[in-house]
């Protein structure tokens, strides 16, 4: 399986202005060829990497100084773009702008010589480095736990954020961890906006409303920013700093979300969670004004690592089926009252048994015995 380890990259200037040199040639080969391709057609990668390295490369001689494979990926890139677009899966591709977040991808290399293994991206977690194509080592910054990775490297995405720091994402071949055979311990998971998360175990995890901490200085400003005049030195600078607040709101997000998925994957064998269509609930959600606050809550963030985390650490996780009624069923009898449709009704009380307890606790219990099927169903070999 597939890893990626992401860390801060501190570049001296002349880095700094060969990592920017090397985002404004990859953006101009994607947009001249897809502006050829507008004006004559469709083009295979094959076809416009034959043309680059027999004419543009000579007639633009500045893109020789960056790393040659950067080239080649933003051609393969313009080619997925194109396909996707054949199979209807996305519109027309777009010119790109340096004003947007600005990445470029470059594929390790791997070769030996004289018994000894070679690679032209190298990591050391030691001494706080890594060597990237033409830029040679530059510092980094993260994961201070780990000392060593045990993989192969594929690949190194670098990215400059609009806040104008710099990372690099390094991408690993992990060996498969053996999946466990002797499961102990399971849990439901009910998501939900008052409590972002409640277990079947009886915890919960408040959602921390990070918009709401984040909104009013975000709002102050974007008015300060829109009484800018665009395209003066104050402009851009008040921009940063709207950028820098957003980049504050989403790191905050992450930390929270990565530190709850690590807990639960860590402490259980089985996870088990219902499937959500995030896309139907924000418009539906516009009406009644949940669409910001489902936003605010990252579920498919959550469900996305809890699904990877889970697969890395040899776990089993299941999604319950979208329609299935966890929160009105009583979790002691089995029976099922629609009127707990309300979200307003907080408290379940079975009118059947007269099992009495907090609704999301009752649906994530339900939840956990719905998993559990699933499991049972997928470990009998028939």
């Amino acid at each position: 399986m597939y890893k990626a380890f992401k860390f801060r990259l501190y570049p001296n200037n002349k880095q700094k202005e060969l990592i920017n040199k090397t985002f404004g040639c990859a953006r101009y080969v994607y947009n001249y060829y897809l502006d050829k391709m507008k004006n004559n057609g469709y083009f295979t990668a094959y076809t416009n990497i034959k043309d680059y390295t027999s004419k543009l490369k000579y007639d633009a001689p500045f893109l020789e100084e960056i790393d040659s494979i950067v080239i080649r990926k933003s051609l393969f890139n313009l080619d997925d773009a194109y396909k996707k677009m054949f199979k209807k899966e996305g519109g027309h591709p777009r010119f790109k702008s340096k004003y947007n977040r600005n990445s470029y991808n470059t594929t390790a290399i791997h070769s030996n010589y004289k018994d000894k293994k070679y690679c032209n991206i190298e990591l050391d977690l030691n001494n706080k480095q890594i060597k990237l194509p033409k830029l040679k080592w530059v510092k980094i910054r993260g994961y201070r736990n780990i000392q060593s990775i045990n993989g192969k490297i594929k690949s190194a995405t670098i990215s400059k954020e609009s806040n104008g720091k710099y990372y690099v994402s390094v991408l690993y071949e992990m060996p498969n961890k053996n999946q466990k055979t002797n499961y102990s311990t399971i849990v439901g998971i009910d998501l939900g906006i008052k409590k972002l998360l409640t277990l079947s175990d009886g915890t919960s995890y408040d959602n921390n409303k990070y918009l709401l901490k984040y909104e009013k200085r975000i709002k102050r400003k974007q008015k300060e920013l829109s009484r800018k005049v665009k395209g003066s030195n104050n402009y851009y600078k008040c921009k940063k700093e709207l950028a820098i607040l957003y980049s504050k709101l989403s790191n905050a997000r992450k930390y929270y979300t990565h530190k709850i998925t690590k807990k639960i994957t860590d402490e259980y064998d089985i996870i088990t969670c219902e499937k959500l269509k995030i896309k139907e609930m924000i418009i539906k959600g516009k009406n009644n004004k949940l669409s910001s606050k489902i936003n605010d809550a990252t579920f498919s963030e959550i469900i996305r690592q809890l699904l990877y985390k889970s697969k890395y650490k040899g776990k089993e996780f299941y999604e319950v089926d979208t329609y299935y009624p966890s929160s009105q069923i009583c979790n002691r009898c089995n029976n099922q009252n629609k009127k707990y449709k309300d979200l307003t009704k907080r408290e379940y009380k079975c009118s059947k048994c007269g099992e009495e307890l907090d609704r999301d606790l009752n649906a994530s219990i339900n939840i956990m015995f719905e998993g559990l099927k699933l499991y049972m169903k997928s470990s009998i070999k028939i």
